[in-house]
């Protein structure tokens, strides 16, 4: 367990050695979302995945937060694993993060990899998934959320990445939930980081409906020097359905021991 300033969090660490890798992962989900690629980009590194507030073990933490306490809380973690630098890694949820830290404190990266993410908000999408948790109940949110996040193979499959996702939502506190998705509609990062010192990733997947190409193609335009990647048949969760496509782009581009 990791101590913030006003709330605790779970931590889970892969490596001895090697440059830092924090991970940050989607809204609805927890640390785990990373358990499928953690041991590969472990080998040369040290890797780190944390529950963001309002997720996982940090559930419950303090209501209404903003884009910017979220991203306070990733400058946090730096400081309680004395990190002065860190390669962050962040998908959907996690990335609009990684970009609002990075705009905030840019000097406490070493690098920043960008997944089925966005650099705008969408506020009426957003605060119409919180009232209708809210309303609701979480159950109403997992089809609609599962259809975003996956492939129709993967659906009727039903894989041990679906089994996860869905049993996660399910779980969620609908006011964390609401909270997440009303932060969300801060975001503000399109063309900010367009003279962003560290070297940056960005990666699409070619099945992603809720985080199409184009729009992460975009994202890597307005940032100087930015590498792009398309991951063919990936959906929006790629760290779920297809784990080694994203385990082998990650581990091109961070650098190891």
């Amino acid at each position: 367990m990791l101590t913030l300033p006003d709330h605790r969090t779970g931590l889970l660490q892969r490596g001895t050695s090697g440059p830092a890798v924090v991970l940050l992962h989607s809204l609805g989900l927890d640390k785990l979302m990373w358990d499928p690629i953690l041991d590969q980009l472990a080998v040369g590194r040290r890797v780190f995945a944390y529950d963001l507030r309002g997720h996982g073990e940090a559930a419950g933490s303090p209501r209404p937060f903003t884009l910017h306490d979220t991203a306070r809380d990733l400058i946090a973690v730096l400081d309680e694993l004395e990190l002065v630098t860190a390669h962050v890694v962040g998908l959907s949820y996690g990335g609009a993060i990684a970009q609002t830290a990075a705009i905030e404190s840019p000097g406490r990266f070493a690098s920043m990899s960008l997944l089925a993410t966005t650099d705008r908000a969408f506020p009426d999408v957003f605060e119409r998934r919180a009232v209708s948790a809210e309303s609701d109940g979480m159950r109403t949110q997992v089809d609609e959320t599962m259809t975003r996040w996956f492939t129709p193979a993967a659906l009727a499959d039903n894989t041990l990445g679906v089994q996860y996702a869905r049993g996660s939502v399910l779980a969620m506190d609908p006011a964390d939930w609401a909270a997440a998705w009303r932060s969300m509609k801060e975001l503000d990062a399109q063309g900010k980081l367009a003279h962003f010192p560290a070297p940056v990733l960005v990666v699409a997947g070619g099945a992603d409906v809720s985080g199409p190409t184009a729009v992460l193609r975009q994202l890597a335009e307005g940032i100087a020097g930015a590498s792009f990647r398309e991951l063919p048949g990936v959906p929006h969760m790629q760290t779920l359905e297809h784990p080694e496509e994203v385990a082998a782009v990650l581990d091109e581009f961070l650098p190891t021991a």
